[in-house]
Protein backbone atom coordinates (compact mmCIF):
# COMPACT_ATOMS: atom_id res chain seq x y z
CA UNK A 1 0.00 0.00 0.00
CA UNK A 2 1.20 3.59 -0.63
CA UNK A 3 2.11 6.15 1.94
CA UNK A 4 -0.43 7.49 4.36
CA UNK A 5 -2.55 10.37 3.12
CA UNK A 6 -1.09 12.40 5.97
CA UNK A 7 2.58 11.42 5.57
CA UNK A 8 3.37 15.03 4.72
CA UNK A 9 2.66 16.16 8.31
CA UNK A 10 5.50 16.77 10.64
CA UNK A 11 6.19 17.10 14.38
CA UNK A 12 8.80 18.74 16.45
CA UNK A 13 9.61 18.34 20.15
CA UNK A 14 7.66 17.41 23.25
CA UNK A 15 6.84 19.63 26.15
CA UNK A 16 9.28 17.60 28.32
CA UNK A 17 12.35 17.82 26.03
CA UNK A 18 15.46 17.66 28.22
CA UNK A 19 17.70 20.62 28.96
CA UNK A 20 20.63 18.46 27.88
CA UNK A 21 19.20 17.92 24.41
CA UNK A 22 18.66 21.62 24.01
CA UNK A 23 22.24 22.28 25.20
CA UNK A 24 23.75 19.73 22.82
CA UNK A 25 21.71 21.09 19.90
CA UNK A 26 21.64 24.76 20.71
CA UNK A 27 21.07 27.02 17.73
CA UNK A 28 23.77 29.47 16.82
CA UNK A 29 22.28 32.93 16.43
CA UNK A 30 24.74 33.61 13.66
CA UNK A 31 23.18 30.78 11.61
CA UNK A 32 19.76 32.38 11.36
CA UNK A 33 20.26 36.12 11.88
CA UNK A 34 19.87 37.04 8.21
CA UNK A 35 20.99 40.16 6.52
CA UNK A 36 19.89 41.66 3.25
CA UNK A 37 22.55 39.57 1.53
CA UNK A 38 21.21 36.19 2.71
CA UNK A 39 21.62 33.41 0.18
CA UNK A 40 18.54 31.50 -1.11
CA UNK A 41 18.31 27.87 -2.05
CA UNK A 42 17.96 27.31 -5.80
CA UNK A 43 17.14 24.30 -7.96
CA UNK A 44 18.27 24.12 -11.54
CA UNK A 45 15.38 23.93 -14.01
CA UNK A 46 12.79 25.02 -11.42
CA UNK A 47 12.64 28.76 -11.93
CA UNK A 48 9.10 29.13 -10.66
CA UNK A 49 9.81 27.06 -7.54
CA UNK A 50 12.91 29.15 -6.87
CA UNK A 51 10.73 32.26 -7.09
CA UNK A 52 8.31 30.68 -4.61
CA UNK A 53 11.11 29.97 -2.12
CA UNK A 54 12.44 33.51 -2.47
CA UNK A 55 8.94 34.88 -1.99
CA UNK A 56 8.52 33.07 1.36
CA UNK A 57 12.15 33.95 2.26
CA UNK A 58 13.32 30.32 2.55
CA UNK A 59 17.11 30.61 2.60
CA UNK A 60 20.09 28.31 3.02
CA UNK A 61 20.29 29.47 6.63
CA UNK A 62 16.76 28.13 7.20
CA UNK A 63 17.76 24.74 5.77
CA UNK A 64 20.83 24.74 8.01
CA UNK A 65 18.62 25.48 10.99
CA UNK A 66 16.43 22.48 10.08
CA UNK A 67 19.49 20.22 10.12
CA UNK A 68 20.38 21.48 13.61
CA UNK A 69 16.87 20.65 14.80
CA UNK A 70 16.91 17.11 13.34
CA UNK A 71 18.36 15.33 16.50
CA UNK A 72 15.57 16.80 18.63
CA UNK A 73 12.93 15.69 16.07
CA UNK A 74 14.39 12.17 15.93
CA UNK A 75 14.26 11.90 19.70
CA UNK A 76 10.61 13.09 19.90
CA UNK A 77 9.33 11.48 16.67
CA UNK A 78 7.08 8.94 18.39
CA UNK A 79 5.41 11.64 20.40
CA UNK A 80 4.92 13.76 17.30
CA UNK A 81 3.32 10.96 15.26
CA UNK A 82 1.13 9.86 18.16
CA UNK A 83 -0.15 13.41 18.65
CA UNK A 84 -0.81 13.75 14.94
CA UNK A 85 -2.81 10.51 14.59
CA UNK A 86 -4.73 11.13 17.80
CA UNK A 87 -6.09 14.24 16.14
CA UNK A 88 -6.64 12.63 12.75
CA UNK A 89 -8.42 9.57 14.13
CA UNK A 90 -10.84 11.87 15.92
CA UNK A 91 -12.46 12.49 12.50
CA UNK A 92 -14.49 9.41 11.53
CA UNK A 93 -14.26 10.14 7.82
CA UNK A 94 -10.45 10.32 7.91
CA UNK A 95 -10.23 7.20 10.07
CA UNK A 96 -12.37 5.33 7.50
CA UNK A 97 -10.03 6.37 4.66
CA UNK A 98 -6.96 5.23 6.61
CA UNK A 99 -8.43 1.86 7.59
CA UNK A 100 -9.65 1.24 4.04
CA UNK A 101 -6.26 1.80 2.41
CA UNK A 102 -3.66 0.91 5.10
CA UNK A 103 -3.11 0.47 8.87
CA UNK A 104 -2.30 2.92 11.69
CA UNK A 105 1.08 1.37 12.58
CA UNK A 106 2.23 1.27 9.00
CA UNK A 107 1.24 4.88 8.43
CA UNK A 108 2.95 5.99 11.65
CA UNK A 109 6.18 4.39 10.46
CA UNK A 110 5.89 6.14 7.09
CA UNK A 111 5.17 9.47 8.79
CA UNK A 112 8.23 9.14 11.06
CA UNK A 113 10.51 8.61 8.06
CA UNK A 114 8.88 11.46 6.20
CA UNK A 115 9.27 14.02 9.02
CA UNK A 116 12.90 13.07 9.72
CA UNK A 117 13.60 13.35 5.99
CA UNK A 118 12.16 16.87 5.97
CA UNK A 119 14.65 17.94 8.63
CA UNK A 120 17.56 16.77 6.46
CA UNK A 121 17.29 20.24 4.95
CA UNK A 122 17.67 18.92 1.41
CA UNK A 123 15.22 20.38 -1.10
CA UNK A 124 16.10 18.60 -4.34
CA UNK A 125 14.50 16.65 -7.19
CA UNK A 126 13.88 13.65 -4.96
CA UNK A 127 12.22 15.85 -2.35
CA UNK A 128 9.90 17.38 -4.95
CA UNK A 129 9.11 13.99 -6.53
CA UNK A 130 8.03 12.56 -3.17
CA UNK A 131 5.67 15.50 -2.55
CA UNK A 132 4.10 15.01 -5.97
CA UNK A 133 3.70 11.29 -5.24
CA UNK A 134 2.05 12.13 -1.89
CA UNK A 135 -0.42 14.43 -3.69
CA UNK A 136 -1.31 11.66 -6.15
CA UNK A 137 -1.88 9.23 -3.28
CA UNK A 138 -4.11 11.76 -1.52
CA UNK A 139 -6.08 12.21 -4.73
CA UNK A 140 -6.37 8.49 -5.37
CA UNK A 141 -7.69 7.64 -1.90
CA UNK A 142 -10.19 10.50 -2.02
CA UNK A 143 -8.68 12.86 0.59
CA UNK A 144 -10.13 16.32 0.08
CA UNK A 145 -7.79 19.34 0.23
CA UNK A 146 -9.73 20.80 3.16
CA UNK A 147 -8.70 17.86 5.39
CA UNK A 148 -5.13 18.14 4.20
CA UNK A 149 -5.05 21.85 5.11
CA UNK A 150 -6.78 21.19 8.43
CA UNK A 151 -4.15 18.60 9.37
CA UNK A 152 -1.36 20.99 8.39
CA UNK A 153 -2.86 23.75 10.53
CA UNK A 154 -3.13 21.38 13.47
CA UNK A 155 0.50 20.32 13.03
CA UNK A 156 1.63 23.93 12.79
CA UNK A 157 -0.15 24.67 16.07
CA UNK A 158 1.70 21.74 17.70
CA UNK A 159 5.05 23.01 16.35
CA UNK A 160 4.49 26.51 17.68
CA UNK A 161 3.46 25.22 21.10
CA UNK A 162 6.49 22.91 21.34
CA UNK A 163 8.92 25.61 20.19
CA UNK A 164 7.67 28.08 22.76
CA UNK A 165 7.87 25.47 25.50
CA UNK A 166 11.37 24.23 24.61
CA UNK A 167 13.15 27.51 23.90
CA UNK A 168 13.91 30.26 26.34
CA UNK A 169 14.63 33.29 24.18
CA UNK A 170 11.94 34.89 22.13
CA UNK A 171 14.30 35.62 19.25
CA UNK A 172 15.19 31.92 18.98
CA UNK A 173 11.52 30.94 19.20
CA UNK A 174 10.59 33.41 16.48
CA UNK A 175 13.30 32.23 14.14
CA UNK A 176 12.45 28.53 14.57
CA UNK A 177 8.71 29.20 14.17
CA UNK A 178 9.40 31.19 10.98
CA UNK A 179 11.61 28.46 9.57
CA UNK A 180 9.16 25.66 10.31
CA UNK A 181 6.26 27.76 8.95
CA UNK A 182 8.19 28.41 5.73
CA UNK A 183 8.88 24.71 5.33
CA UNK A 184 5.26 23.76 5.94
CA UNK A 185 4.16 26.45 3.51
CA UNK A 186 6.49 25.09 0.83
CA UNK A 187 5.11 21.59 1.47
CA UNK A 188 1.60 22.92 1.04
CA UNK A 189 2.49 24.73 -2.16
CA UNK A 190 4.04 21.62 -3.70
CA UNK A 191 1.24 19.27 -2.68
CA UNK A 192 -1.64 21.62 -3.51
CA UNK A 193 -0.11 22.46 -6.87
CA UNK A 194 0.21 18.73 -7.55
CA UNK A 195 -3.40 18.35 -6.37
CA UNK A 196 -4.46 21.01 -8.86
CA UNK A 197 -2.46 19.49 -11.70
CA UNK A 198 -3.89 16.06 -10.93
CA UNK A 199 -7.40 17.52 -10.89
CA UNK A 200 -6.73 19.24 -14.20
CA UNK A 201 -5.34 16.03 -15.65
CA UNK A 202 -8.37 14.07 -14.48
CA UNK A 203 -10.72 16.71 -15.80
CA UNK A 204 -8.88 16.70 -19.12
CA UNK A 205 -9.16 12.92 -19.24
CA UNK A 206 -12.84 13.16 -18.35
CA UNK A 207 -13.30 15.92 -20.90
CA UNK A 208 -11.48 13.86 -23.53
CA UNK A 209 -13.56 10.80 -22.67
CA UNK A 210 -16.78 12.82 -22.72
CA UNK A 211 -15.65 14.55 -25.90
CA UNK A 212 -14.89 11.24 -27.61
CA UNK A 213 -18.15 9.74 -26.39
CA UNK A 214 -20.04 12.87 -27.41
CA UNK A 215 -18.24 12.87 -30.74
CA UNK A 216 -19.21 9.23 -31.26
CA UNK A 217 -22.80 9.85 -30.20
CA UNK A 218 -23.03 12.96 -32.36
CA UNK A 219 -21.52 11.08 -35.29
CA UNK A 220 -24.04 8.26 -34.80
CA UNK A 221 -26.85 10.77 -34.35
CA UNK A 222 -25.69 12.71 -37.40
CA UNK A 223 -25.58 9.52 -39.45
CA UNK A 224 -29.04 8.57 -38.28
CA UNK A 225 -30.22 12.13 -38.93
CA UNK A 226 -28.76 12.02 -42.43
CA UNK A 227 -30.44 8.67 -43.11
CA UNK A 228 -33.68 9.90 -41.60
CA UNK A 229 -33.51 13.12 -43.60
CA UNK A 230 -32.88 11.15 -46.79
CA UNK A 231 -35.79 8.83 -46.03
CA UNK A 232 -37.98 11.78 -45.07
CA UNK A 233 -36.98 13.65 -48.20
CA UNK A 234 -37.80 10.59 -50.33
CA UNK A 235 -41.13 10.21 -48.53
CA UNK A 236 -41.88 13.90 -49.03
CA UNK A 237 -41.02 13.62 -52.72
CA UNK A 238 -43.30 10.60 -53.00
CA UNK A 239 -45.99 12.49 -51.10
CA UNK A 240 -45.59 15.49 -53.40
CA UNK A 241 -45.88 13.21 -56.44
CA UNK A 242 -48.95 11.52 -54.96
CA UNK A 243 -50.43 14.90 -54.05
CA UNK A 244 -49.85 16.13 -57.60
CA UNK A 245 -51.52 13.02 -58.93
CA UNK A 246 -54.46 13.51 -56.56
CA UNK A 247 -54.57 17.15 -57.59
CA UNK A 248 -54.67 16.17 -61.27
CA UNK A 249 -57.42 13.66 -60.49
CA UNK A 250 -59.36 16.38 -58.67
CA UNK A 251 -58.89 18.67 -61.64
CA UNK A 252 -60.25 16.01 -63.98
CA UNK A 253 -63.08 15.32 -61.55
CA UNK A 254 -63.83 19.03 -61.30
CA UNK A 255 -63.83 19.31 -65.10
CA UNK A 256 -66.12 16.28 -65.37
CA UNK A 257 -68.36 17.70 -62.67
CA UNK A 258 -68.56 21.01 -64.48
CA UNK A 259 -69.34 19.19 -67.75
CA UNK A 260 -71.94 17.03 -65.98
CA UNK A 261 -73.40 20.13 -64.42
CA UNK A 262 -73.69 21.70 -67.87
CA UNK A 263 -75.30 18.57 -69.29
CA UNK A 264 -77.66 18.37 -66.31
CA UNK A 265 -78.56 22.02 -66.81
CA UNK A 266 -79.16 21.39 -70.50
CA UNK A 267 -81.23 18.27 -69.69
CA UNK A 268 -83.17 20.30 -67.18
CA UNK A 269 -83.94 22.79 -69.94
CA UNK A 270 -84.99 20.05 -72.35
CA UNK A 271 -87.12 18.51 -69.64
CA UNK A 272 -88.76 21.87 -69.14
CA UNK A 273 -89.52 22.03 -72.85
CA UNK A 274 -90.89 18.47 -72.69
CA UNK A 275 -93.05 19.45 -69.75
CA UNK A 276 -94.40 22.37 -71.75
CA UNK A 277 -95.08 20.09 -74.73
CA UNK A 278 -96.83 17.56 -72.49
CA UNK A 279 -98.88 20.42 -71.08
CA UNK A 280 -99.79 21.45 -74.63
CA UNK A 281 -100.72 17.84 -75.47
CA UNK A 282 -102.79 17.70 -72.31
CA UNK A 283 -104.58 20.89 -73.29
CA UNK A 284 -104.98 19.56 -76.89
CA UNK A 285 -106.58 16.35 -75.66
CA UNK A 286 -108.96 18.45 -73.59
CA UNK A 287 -109.84 20.45 -76.70
CA UNK A 288 -110.19 17.22 -78.74
CA UNK A 289 -112.41 15.78 -76.05
CA UNK A 290 -114.60 18.86 -76.23
CA UNK A 291 -114.75 18.56 -80.04
CA UNK A 292 -115.64 14.87 -79.86
CA UNK A 293 -118.25 15.61 -77.26
CA UNK A 294 -119.72 18.18 -79.62
CA UNK A 295 -119.53 15.60 -82.46
CA UNK A 296 -121.28 13.09 -80.26
CA UNK A 297 -123.92 15.69 -79.51
CA UNK A 298 -124.30 16.36 -83.25
CA UNK A 299 -124.56 12.63 -83.93
CA UNK A 300 -127.31 12.36 -81.39
CA UNK A 301 -129.15 15.24 -83.05
CA UNK A 302 -128.69 13.51 -86.47
CA UNK A 303 -130.14 10.33 -85.00
CA UNK A 304 -133.14 12.33 -83.83
CA UNK A 305 -133.50 13.82 -87.32
CA UNK A 306 -133.10 10.37 -88.89
CA UNK A 307 -135.83 9.07 -86.61
CA UNK A 308 -138.01 11.98 -87.57
CA UNK A 309 -137.31 11.43 -91.29
CA UNK A 310 -138.01 7.70 -90.85
CA UNK A 311 -141.36 8.59 -89.30
CA UNK A 312 -142.07 10.89 -92.23
CA UNK A 313 -141.11 8.13 -94.68
CA UNK A 314 -143.36 5.69 -92.89
CA UNK A 315 -146.22 8.17 -92.96
CA UNK A 316 -145.45 8.92 -96.63
CA UNK A 317 -145.59 5.21 -97.42
CA UNK A 318 -148.88 4.91 -95.60
CA UNK A 319 -150.17 7.91 -97.53
CA UNK A 320 -148.92 6.34 -100.77
CA UNK A 321 -150.70 3.10 -99.89
CA UNK A 322 -153.90 5.01 -99.15
CA UNK A 323 -153.52 6.93 -102.41
CA UNK A 324 -153.14 3.63 -104.35
CA UNK A 325 -156.25 2.32 -102.67
CA UNK A 326 -158.17 5.44 -103.50
CA UNK A 327 -156.85 5.42 -107.09
CA UNK A 328 -158.09 1.86 -107.47
CA UNK A 329 -161.46 2.95 -106.27
CA UNK A 330 -161.48 5.80 -108.70
CA UNK A 331 -160.81 3.49 -111.57
CA UNK A 332 -159.68 5.07 -114.75
CA UNK A 333 -159.79 8.53 -113.18
CA UNK A 334 -157.45 7.53 -110.43
CA UNK A 335 -154.86 5.89 -112.61
CA UNK A 336 -152.55 8.92 -112.61
CA UNK A 337 -152.76 9.09 -108.83
CA UNK A 338 -151.76 5.48 -108.74
CA UNK A 339 -148.59 6.20 -110.68
CA UNK A 340 -147.78 9.11 -108.37
CA UNK A 341 -148.54 7.05 -105.33
CA UNK A 342 -146.19 4.36 -106.63
CA UNK A 343 -143.41 6.88 -107.07
CA UNK A 344 -144.08 8.35 -103.69
CA UNK A 345 -144.03 4.88 -102.19
CA UNK A 346 -140.78 4.11 -103.94
CA UNK A 347 -139.33 7.45 -102.77
CA UNK A 348 -140.51 6.80 -99.25
CA UNK A 349 -138.88 3.36 -99.38
CA UNK A 350 -135.63 4.84 -100.69
CA UNK A 351 -135.78 7.52 -98.05
CA UNK A 352 -136.42 4.94 -95.41
CA UNK A 353 -133.48 2.83 -96.59
CA UNK A 354 -131.25 5.88 -96.74
CA UNK A 355 -132.31 7.01 -93.29
CA UNK A 356 -131.75 3.49 -91.96
CA UNK A 357 -128.30 3.52 -93.49
CA UNK A 358 -127.65 6.98 -92.04
CA UNK A 359 -128.91 5.70 -88.65
CA UNK A 360 -126.60 2.75 -88.82
CA UNK A 361 -123.66 4.99 -89.74
CA UNK A 362 -124.64 7.45 -87.05
CA UNK A 363 -124.86 4.65 -84.50
CA UNK A 364 -121.53 3.28 -85.66
CA UNK A 365 -120.05 6.82 -85.47
CA UNK A 366 -121.41 7.14 -81.94
CA UNK A 367 -119.76 3.90 -80.93
CA UNK A 368 -116.49 4.99 -82.46
CA UNK A 369 -116.86 8.37 -80.76
CA UNK A 370 -117.29 6.65 -77.40
CA UNK A 371 -114.17 4.57 -78.06
CA UNK A 372 -112.24 7.70 -79.10
CA UNK A 373 -113.42 9.47 -75.95
CA UNK A 374 -112.25 6.52 -73.86
CA UNK A 375 -108.88 6.52 -75.61
CA UNK A 376 -108.57 10.29 -75.21
CA UNK A 377 -109.32 9.93 -71.52
CA UNK A 378 -106.62 7.29 -71.26
CA UNK A 379 -104.25 9.63 -73.08
CA UNK A 380 -105.30 12.37 -70.71
CA UNK A 381 -104.55 10.14 -67.72
CA UNK A 382 -101.18 9.16 -69.20
CA UNK A 383 -100.47 12.76 -70.10
CA UNK A 384 -101.43 13.86 -66.62
CA UNK A 385 -99.24 11.14 -65.10
CA UNK A 386 -96.44 12.09 -67.52
CA UNK A 387 -96.84 15.71 -66.55
CA UNK A 388 -96.56 14.82 -62.84
CA UNK A 389 -93.54 12.63 -63.52
CA UNK A 390 -92.08 15.35 -65.71
CA UNK A 391 -92.49 17.84 -62.89
CA UNK A 392 -90.95 15.40 -60.41
CA UNK A 393 -88.12 14.62 -62.84
CA UNK A 394 -87.61 18.32 -63.40
CA UNK A 395 -87.39 18.85 -59.65
CA UNK A 396 -84.99 15.92 -59.41
CA UNK A 397 -82.84 17.40 -62.18
CA UNK A 398 -82.99 20.73 -60.37
CA UNK A 399 -81.81 19.05 -57.17
CA UNK A 400 -79.09 17.23 -59.14
CA UNK A 401 -77.95 20.51 -60.68
CA UNK A 402 -77.88 22.20 -57.27
CA UNK A 403 -76.05 19.23 -55.73
CA UNK A 404 -73.55 19.11 -58.57
CA UNK A 405 -73.05 22.85 -58.29
CA UNK A 406 -72.36 22.49 -54.57
CA UNK A 407 -70.08 19.49 -55.22
CA UNK A 408 -68.27 21.41 -57.92
CA UNK A 409 -67.73 24.32 -55.54
CA UNK A 410 -66.45 21.93 -52.89
CA UNK A 411 -64.17 20.20 -55.41
CA UNK A 412 -62.78 23.57 -56.44
CA UNK A 413 -62.24 24.45 -52.77
CA UNK A 414 -60.54 21.08 -52.15
CA UNK A 415 -58.40 21.66 -55.22
CA UNK A 416 -57.25 24.98 -53.77
CA UNK A 417 -56.55 23.31 -50.42
CA UNK A 418 -54.56 20.58 -52.18
CA UNK A 419 -52.53 23.28 -53.94
CA UNK A 420 -51.77 24.81 -50.55
CA UNK A 421 -50.96 21.32 -49.19
CA UNK A 422 -48.60 20.67 -52.10
CA UNK A 423 -46.87 23.99 -51.48
CA UNK A 424 -46.57 23.12 -47.79
CA UNK A 425 -45.20 19.65 -48.58
CA UNK A 426 -42.75 21.15 -51.04
CA UNK A 427 -41.70 23.56 -48.30
CA UNK A 428 -41.23 20.61 -45.94
CA UNK A 429 -39.21 18.88 -48.63
CA UNK A 430 -37.00 21.95 -48.97
CA UNK A 431 -36.60 22.14 -45.19
CA UNK A 432 -35.82 18.41 -45.06
CA UNK A 433 -33.19 18.84 -47.73
CA UNK A 434 -31.69 21.71 -45.74
CA UNK A 435 -31.82 19.53 -42.60
CA UNK A 436 -30.01 16.76 -44.45
CA UNK A 437 -27.36 19.23 -45.61
CA UNK A 438 -27.03 20.57 -42.05
CA UNK A 439 -26.74 17.01 -40.73
CA UNK A 440 -23.99 16.29 -43.27
CA UNK A 441 -22.19 19.45 -42.21
CA UNK A 442 -22.79 18.59 -38.54
CA UNK A 443 -21.38 15.10 -39.10
CA UNK A 444 -18.32 16.50 -40.87
CA UNK A 445 -17.81 19.01 -38.08
CA UNK A 446 -17.94 16.31 -35.38
CA UNK A 447 -15.39 14.27 -37.28
CA UNK A 448 -13.02 17.22 -37.05
CA UNK A 449 -13.44 17.59 -33.26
Amino acid sequence: MGKCPFSFLHGLTSRNASKEALANHSIDRHDYNHTANASYHTLEGHDELNEQMRMIDLSEEDLSLLRQMKPIVEKKIDYITDQFYNTVLGVSKLEAIILEHSSIERLKKTLREHIIEIFNGDINEQYIAKRLAIAKIHKRVGLEPKWYLSAFQNLQNVFITVIYNEMNEDSERLKVVQTVTKLLNLEQQLVLEAYEKENIREKEEQYLAVKNELKQKIAEFSGELVDLSIDTNAAVEQLVASSNEVNNTFRRTAASALESQGMATEGHGHLGSLTDQISLIYESTHAMERSINELSSSSKQIQKIVAAVQDIADQTKILSLNATIEAARAGVHGKGFSVVAGEVSRLAEDTKNTVVRIGELTHQSGSLTIQVVDEIRKVQELTKSGKVQSIETSQLFSDIVNSMQTSTQEIVAVEEEIKVLIQTIEGIGTTTAQTAASAEYFKSATENL
